[in-house]
């Protein structure tokens, strides 16, 4: 689609009220939109393809669920019966199939190369993009296929974890292909992670001083609802499908002008960057700055150790003098290295503090970074009649034109050595040729440690209603035939049908039980019963609020809005902007000055001796040189060799921007607001919890 914008101007309330941002019909507040509002295209940088059969049918509207009374823990009397006993889940509560089948595309695994060494600084791959379900489930979301990244500084797991990749979750917008989710989380997979650039877990809304993720582009936007992909092009579902470039770098960017030195264990700060390539956008798009990584660090260990070994409750004290020490560090009675002097020799401390010079601003990630997917289980229906048993299933839709189709293609991680490679890149001085820099030849193709031997394509297990945990066994799987292998310098891994039969890669939904195995039948000669029986999906995707709106916060409750407000015309531009996606997604958004985007107001807060005004003029002067020399059409990744049918995915074309007159360089677009045109707004902030009761902010 050509996503169409929208520009509304707002007033500001006064000189130090905030600027709402609250749309008519939507919240509360109200706006002035200015006369003569103007309408304008985003940009179009390759035009779209002729349309995919399934997509241009795809509407993306609430398809409520079918199902017998039985099903649902409560159904309003007198219900309308659909067909026989059956009934809309509109006219009932919580309502799930007896039964689940698991979709199982495992029995590979590659790993980081021996090549690679001791050290990560990266990761890329080539990954297809195909819708996976007819119907989304509201069980849980589907990672179908992405990465995890994570850190060495805590005992129990990643401290930093960067994840994401391609995501199925009808909250993030009822889209026809998968979104891609480019986050990370930070401090043991705190709820307020900036994972969406101004939002964390649950979508709810941040404060201003846990932000960290930094918007690279001028013309593209990662909007917290996610990368979409545009519905209406050719899915060339029968010639390799479509694919889109991704990779996570540890790139010189923040700190590389006066060459900051590490307290880790990396050749410099790191900032963890996300690249693209697709068929109307390659280049960078977000990073974390370096400091986001360890922020707080100290206090987010002390009030860990209050509530797990003292099981403290805000606002008493201790009897231990260990105890008390860090009640008064985090009541900034005492100093950092006070604090330490007066726990060092403590067992937990020891054993259990976790360190900031291994995060990732600072120090290599580990070498064991998985690739891969995440699934819940999918609803099952079935039904006995005449003595016979019938189900009604619902397959992956995998691709299958040839005998190996990619799933993930050129898997690859990266050594120290692509820091090195940009270091004369990101300068305010550097030249024309410095900005000629790709990641070609820069990555090891990671290792194929293990194929699984296969078994059936469908595994049945008879048919056991679920209990309590829905995740707990299944009725039936799916076993789509993985294969991972090194060819020519490239790791891939594909869906390896070369032993299926043409006739059986597509999966049927319907099946009938006989003994302890089920036969694939044709839908005429089921039940019409269980034809009807479908599971619903989402009824309401999640909308995002803007920071300055329905916010409630108590006398002492420290969460910040402040770098959200736009007064300086030189750093901000108060108009706000909107964009539509094909998922039917408004995206809100204001243009930004790079280095007077939210994030910076606090980084500069945080740490105002590296975040100087001279090191920000420097900063700033070498982004428009990389707005300039990376349009978004300049690809950085090393696309895949080995693959004849080879075709990139088009982005939604709603994310992608033009920055107004005067602005085309060294200012970026930042998402204020996503709205759905059914959504539910989450109105909630991220709020601190333990099992004392309210607990405080790090």
């Amino acid at each position: 689609m050509r996503g169409m914008v929208k520009h509304l101007g707002l007033r500001v309330l006064s000189t130090s009220a905030a600027v709402s941002l609250a749309l008519a019909g939507c919240s509360a507040g109200a706006i002035d939109v200015e006369p003569g509002v103007s309408n304008t295209t985003a940009s179009d940088a390759s035009g779209s393809s002729q349309g995919s059969g399934d997509a241009a049918a795809f509407e993306s509207v609430y398809r409520p669920g079918i199902y017998l009374p039985e099903h649902c823990e409560y159904v309003e009397p007198g219900a309308t019966q659909v067909f026989e006993d059956l009934i809309s889940e509109l006219d009932a509560d919580n309502c799930v199939a007896p039964y689940t089948s698991n979709i199982n595309m495992g029995g590979v695994e590659v790993v980081t190369s021996e090549a690679a060494g001791p050290d990560v600084f990266g990761v890329s791959q080539y990954l297809r993009v195909y819708r996976l379900l007819d119907r989304v489930p509201t069980i849980g979301q589907f990672g179908q296929w992405g990465q995890w990244i994570g850190d060495e500084s805590h005992h129990n797991g990643a401290f930093n974890s960067i994840e994401g990749g391609l995501f199925v979750a009808d909250k993030m917008g009822r889209s026809y292909y998968p979104k891609y989710m480019a986050s990370a989380a930070t401090h043991l997979y705190s709820s307020d992670s900036d994972t969406g650039g101004g939002w964390g877990f649950y979508e709810r809304r941040i404060s201003c001083d846990v932000m960290g993720r930094v918007t690279l582009s001028n013309k593209m936007m990662v909007p917290p609802n996610l990368i979409a992909f545009d519905e209406d092009q050719d899915p060339y579902s029968t010639d390799g499908g479509i694919s889109v470039g991704t990779a996570w770098a540890a790139l010189p960017i923040i700190g590389n002008e006066f060459n900051a030195e590490s307290p880790g264990d990396s050749p410099g700060l790191l900032t963890w960057t996300f690249v693209i390539d697709s068929a109307n956008y390659s280049g960078p798009l977000i990073a974390y700055a370096p400091q986001h990584w360890n922020m707080r660090m100290a206090r987010w260990n002390a009030l860990e150790f209050l509530a797990d070994v003292f099981n403290w409750t805000v606002g008493d004290s201790l009897s231990d003098p260990a105890g008390q020490a860090l009640v008064d560090f985090v009541n900034d009675e005492i100093t950092e290295v006070q604090l330490i002097s007066q726990i060092r020799n403590e067992s937990w401390y020891k054993q259990w503090w976790a360190d900031p010079n291994k995060t990732h601003g600072v120090s290599p990630a580990r070498r064991y970074l998985p690739t891969g997917i995440e699934m819940p289980p999918v609803p099952l229906f079935a039904i006995e009649e005449s003595g016979r048993t019938f189900i009604k299933a619902y397959p992956p839709q995998i691709p299958n034109s040839f005998d190996q189709e990619p799933i993930a293609q050129n898997i690859q991680t990266f050594d120290a050595k692509i820091i090195a490679a940009f270091r004369e890149t990101f300068r305010s001085d550097s030249g024309e040729t410095a900005w000629e820099q790709s990641f070609d030849n820069l990555g090891i193709p990671m290792h194929v440690e293990r194929n699984e031997s296969r078994g059936p394509l469908i595994d049945f297990f008879g048919l056991e209603e679920v209990g309590e945990d829905y995740y707990d066994g299944s009725s039936l799987d799916f076993n789509i035939p993985l294969l991972a292998a090194t060819k020519n310098g490239e790791t891939n891994i594909v869906v390896d049908w070369s032993s299926t039969p043409e006739k059986d890669r597509t999966l049927s939904s319907y099946y009938e039980v006989i003994g302890d195995n089920i036969v694939s039948v044709p839908e005429a000669s089921v039940p019409e019963k269980l034809r009807l029986m479908e599971y619903g999906n989402l009824e309401n995707p999640t909308n995002l609020q803007n920071h300055q709106d329905e916010i409630e916060l108590s006398a002492d409750d420290s969460f910040n809005t402040d770098c959200w407000v736009c007064e300086d015309p030189n750093g901000c531009d108060e108009q706000i902007n909107e964009t539509t996606l094909d998922d039917g997604s408004v995206i809100s958004y204001r243009w930004y000055r790079f280095v007077d985007q939210p994030v910076f107001w606090n980084m500069k807060r945080e740490h105002p001796e590296f975040y100087t005004d001279a090191y920000l003029s420097d900063l700033q002067a070498m982004m428009e040189k990389m707005h300039v020399q990376w349009d978004g059409s300049v690809n950085l990744l090393e696309r895949p060799a080995n693959q004849d049918q080879f075709h990139l995915a088009e982005i939604d074309h709603g994310l992608l921007v033009d920055p107004p007159a005067g602005k085309e360089v060294g200012w970026v677009p930042i998402v204020t607001q996503v709205r759905h045109p059914d959504g539910f707004w989450q109105n909630e902030i991220i709020q601190p919890w333990s099992d004392t009761g309210p607990w405080l902010r790090r």
